[in-house]
Order: C-alpha cells, then sequence, then structure tokens
C-alpha cells in the first residue's frame, strides 16, 4: 500500500449477497461517488470519487468476505488518484471521510431491511449491537463537522474564501437565501479586484516593459523536471530535489487498477547524492541488502543494470538504486531512459521518462 491510502473494515451481520446489493444501491446516492464496475461472484466492488476541494479525486476498491453464513466483513481502501504528486499528500482527511460515507449508508440500507424477528435476534447477537454502535457513533460524528459551526463558517468567508465557500454551501442551519447573498458579494468582490489590476495606466514603466516584452527572446521549453529544495530542521542543512513523472502508465490488477504513474527523483541531503524511483500505485519488488536489480536504458545504448534496496520504513511503492553517481553522470548526458522494474505479482514492467535538460550541479 502507498503510504498515502487509508484503510477501513467493518463486519455486517448479514449474507455477503444483501451486503453487497445495498453497497451497490447506497454508494451511488452519496455525493461525487460512482461505482466503475462491480463483480458480484468476487465481492469486488470499484468506487471512483471526484474531485472536490481537498482532493482531486480518489480511487476506493472494496472486497466483500463471507465470514459465515450471516455475517460479511467489508474491506475498504480510499487512496487519492494522483498519488504523493499534485496535492495528493494532502488529503484532509478525505480518504477516512469516503470509508466513513460509504459504511454509513450501508449500514442505514441494511437496518431498513431488519424485521420484528431479526430485531428480536438482535439482543441476542452481540455483533449486531456492536455494528449498530458503531455506525451511530459515525452519525453523532457527522452532526458535529466543522462546517456546521456558523461562526466558523463567516470566520472563513472572510480569511480564506474558497474554503468558506465550501464550508458555507455543505452546512444545514444557513439558510438558501443567505448563502446566495454571501457568495454574490464574494464573487463581485473578486470580479472588482481583477478588473482593477487590468486596467492599469500606461506609465512610461508599462511601456518600457511591453517593448522589452516584445522583443525578447522566445521563451525555453517548459523543463521535464521540477525542482524544489526545503532546510532541515535539525541540521539547518539545505537539501535539494528534481523530480520528472513517466510518459506512460501501467495499469496492474486490482486494487492497484485504475493506472499508475511514476516519478524519477534525483535528491541530494547531505550524505551524496541518491536516485529514488516511485509509483503512485503499486508494490515493488522487497529488495534488501541489493537482491533485487533494474535495468535501464539510455537513450539508443546497451541496457546496465543497476541493484536497488527497499525503503527503511517497508513502504512498497519506492526503491532506492545503489550506483547512483553513474545513474546521475548518464542521466545527466541522455533524452530519454527506458526503465525495466520488477512488481509484486505483476513480473517485470517498462516506465518510460523523458529526462532532457537536468541542471544538477549538487
Amino acid at each position: 500500500m502507498a503510504i498515502l491510502d487509508h484503510n477501513g473494515e467493518s463486519e455486517f451481520p448479514f449474507q455477503k449477497e444483501k451486503v453487497f446489493e445495498a453497497m451497490c444501491f447506497s454508494i451511488p446516492t452519496i455525493k461525487g461517488m460512482k461505482i466503475e464496475y462491480a463483480d458480484k461472484l468476487q465481492g469486488r466492488i470499484m468506487v471512483k470519487a471526484g474531485i472536490s476541494l481537498f482532493s482531486w479525486g480518489e480511487n476506493i476498491p472494496i472486497q466483500l468476505i463471507e465470514v459465515s453464513e450471516n455475517k460479511t466483513k467489508v474491506q475498504i481502501t480510499s487512496s487519492p488518484k494522483t498519488g504523493m504528486m499534485f496535492g495528493g499528500a494532502f488529503d484532509m482527511g478525505k480518504n477516512r471521510k469516503n470509508i466513513e460515507e460509504i459504511l454509513l449508508a450501508t449500514s442505514r440500507i441494511l437496518s431498513s431491511q431488519i424485521n420484528p424477528i431479526q430485531q428480536s435476534s438482535t439482543v441476542n447477537n452481540p455483533d449486531k449491537i456492536m455494528a449498530t454502535s458503531n455506525f451511530e457513533t459515525l452519525q453523532n460524528k457527522n452532526s458535529t463537522k466543522w462546517y456546521q459551526k456558523t461562526w466558523l463558517v463567516i470566520i472563513l468567508c472572510i480569511i480564506v474564501f474558497p474554503v468558506g465557500l465550501y464550508a458555507l454551501w455543505k452546512n444545514s442551519t444557513i439558510k438558501l437565501g443567505w448563502k446566495i447573498v454571501i457568495t454574490a458579494i464574494i464573487a463581485l468582490i473578486i470580479i472588482a479586484n481583477i478588473g482593477g489590476s487590468d486596467n492599469k495606466p500606461d506609465t512610461p514603466v508599462n511601456k518600457k516593459s511591453e517593448v522589452s516584452s516584445n522583443n525578447s527572446v522566445k521563451e525555453e521549453p517548459k523543463s521535464n523536471w521540477a525542482y524544489t529544495q526545503d532546510i532541515d530542521k535539525m541540521t539547518n542543512d539545505k537539501r535539494y530535489f528534481a523530480s520528472c513523472i513517466s510518459t506512460n502508465e501501467i495499469e496492474f490488477d486490482f486494487p492497484y487498477n485504475g493506472g499508475s504513474s511514476f516519478t524519477l527523483i534525483v535528491r541530494q541531503m547531505g550524505k551524496g547524492n541518491e536516485i529514488v524511483l516511485k509509483v503512485s500505485k503499486g508494490q515493488f519488488m522487497s529488495s534488501i541488502g541489493s537482491s533485487e536489480y533494474i535495468r535501464a536504458k539510455f537513450d539508443n545504448e546497451q541496457p546496465l543494470s543497476f541493484s536497488y534496496n527497499s525503503a527503511a520504513d517497508g513502504s512498497d511503492n519506492i526503491i532506492f538504486l545503489d550506483n547512483s553517481d553513474k545513474f546521475l553522470l548518464k542521466l545527466k548526458n541522455s533524452k530519454k531512459i527506458l526503465l525495466e522494474a520488477p512488481f509484486f505479482s505483476a513480473g517485470r514492467q517498462h516506465i518510460e521518462f523523458n529526462v532532457d535538460g537536468l541542471k544538477w550541479n549538487k
């Protein structure tokens, strides 16, 4: 699993078939979610969550396991579609919320199907009592969501209006008329500010910059590499990073399906240059003591082998290449590279990168 995934599970005192049907009925009623496919025989459901204020969407694979004749375990994983890049590292609790909403919606559907005989049997069924108690707790949590606090919504509309507008329309205590008025006022303020910045007078400085712009040389093509840096708070040393996104995606089997992209990272953290390869969704073959290797083809040269090691924290979606100085030297003089890496239950797969223009003198 990727380090950004959120997992959850629950047991329902119902047959697997009933739980499957309840989930297929309840999930489309949750705002922003849709079922991409559902396999009743295998007990698998793939759900897609759309773009929201806090994320670019999530992939949500669900697995139903029949524990006994009248007991079904539901396992859910929610992970960002973009992986760690493009905001995926900051899900603001969205993955956890997805799982809670699916379990709560399913519980409501199943609870409505309980007849008087089932209700009397619940008294003698500790598992059913526990499941009902858990979902009542989740329902109570939803009634105290942050966006239900009117005073906080008003402050956010003033200080951070995008978040404030989201909270305003999620709040159930503020009347619709007030929501429309506040939204219109904020929209007018934004339009006025944009118009004011566009209508600057043609001062000598502006004219000079305009002439300068017309006479300027053509802009350089967009780089394939993104550069960042930060500071180690413990040592005050600067750390440097360069990253490049793969030009292809690989389609793995469930639960990593939906297309996986790759990031090639060059970093300098005070102990020499390191080469890191990361997959958005998937699992590299574990390598301890450089037991596994990848093959790299730089432009049209013959492939070279580089052993690698797995992450020390156990993350299986990231690997660290050995002999990084040799790899970096070839990388700086290449336009394209083709990598062949081994994956758990997927064999060796090919990953392509456009690496032209790397600027690295660390």
